[in-house]
């Protein structure tokens, strides 16, 4: 029954035009690539897998909610796909889907064996592998190594002038928010302006601002 109606609601969220993008797909040379710049965050599967294709819907929103991210990619590995073979070799998966992270840059990897809502899996994502904007002055933030997108950027200087009630009261504003069924990627910026506001409690930050 539940199945009859996942399958119902994602039919539904396709014929309105708002389902999530599929993850990308990767091979031995595109995984290599974007392990030099991001971590990642990887689905092995097959695609006869019961159990990944009713993991498939909150797998792609998970990877349409940090498909603008900087720092990290959330993708997937066909493991009976010729030219991906090797990879679900190498890794050793041996079950479908397997989930596993790899993290600054370490081609060992990790598997993942949390939960796997969508808000268990931002959670992790947010925590583990998502590199946030550090918060400064605005020359430093327009730093590569600060991971400050200029949207972010331009919400800090919005932000700078605020007094610390007003901080406080825009931060309980977007933390009463985030359970709120919304775009993925509406979602992820309301975490990018937490982590924000976040930034300016600190001491160090205060005083260089």
């Amino acid at each position: 029954m539940k199945t009859s109606i996942t399958a119902a609601a994602l039919a539904l969220l396709v014929a309105l035009g708002i389902a999530a993008a599929k993850s990308p797909e990767l091979v031995p040379l595109t995984f290599a690539e974007h392990l030099e710049s991001k971590n990642l965050f990887i689905k092995f599967y097959a695609p006869w897998c019961g159990h990944c294709k009713q993991l498939a819907p909150t797998w792609d929103s998970l990877a349409e909610q940090y498909s603008s991210s900087s720092s990290v990619l959330i993708g997937s590995v066909d493991c009976t796909a010729v030219k991906a073979k090797e990879l679900c070799e190498d890794y050793g998966v041996q079950g479908y889907p397997t989930l596993k992270y790899f993290k600054d840059g370490d081609k060992t990897g990790e598997d993942y064996n949390g939960a796997r809502s969508l808000d268990d899996l931002a959670k992790f994502v947010e925590e583990e592998l998502n590199k946030k904007c550090v918060v400064g002055s605005e020359e430093v933030m327009k730093k590569t190594e600060s991971n400050c997108s200029q949207k972010e950027i331009d919400y800090a200087n919005k932000m700078r002038g605020k007094t610390d009630d007003e901080r406080k009261t825009a931060f309980e504003r977007l933390d009463n928010m985030k359970s709120n069924s919304m775009k993925p990627e509406l979602k992820t910026w309301i975490f990018q302006r937490m982590n924000i506001l976040n930034g300016f409690k600190s001491s160090s930050v205060s005083d260089e601002l």
